[in-house]
């Protein structure tokens, strides 16, 4: 791929993306939930694109409904 990041990009031909767009790719339009164990109890922590994690909640369903809430697309994560 092109290392030099100011080139123009033509018709097929894609621009490299840095590692750190990379790690930022998604953030403002995905959150992923996932099911934790916190003292022997499942719950759904909800994390940005990024792996940050930026909530959590008891069910799935209020977890589903706070991502969707904050304009985001939910990504179930086993």
């Amino acid at each position: 791929m092109n290392k030099q990041s100011s080139k123009s990009v033509g018709p097929g031909t894609s621009a490299q993306m840095s590692v750190r767009d990379f790690t930022e790719w998604g953030v403002p339009n995905v959150a992923y939930i996932k099911p934790v164990m916190i003292n022997n109890i499942t719950a759904y922590a909800i994390f940005a694109a990024n792996g940050q994690q930026i909530g959590m909640s008891a069910n799935r369903e209020v977890a589903r409904a706070a991502v969707i809430q904050n304009d985001l697309e939910p990504v179930n994560v086993h």
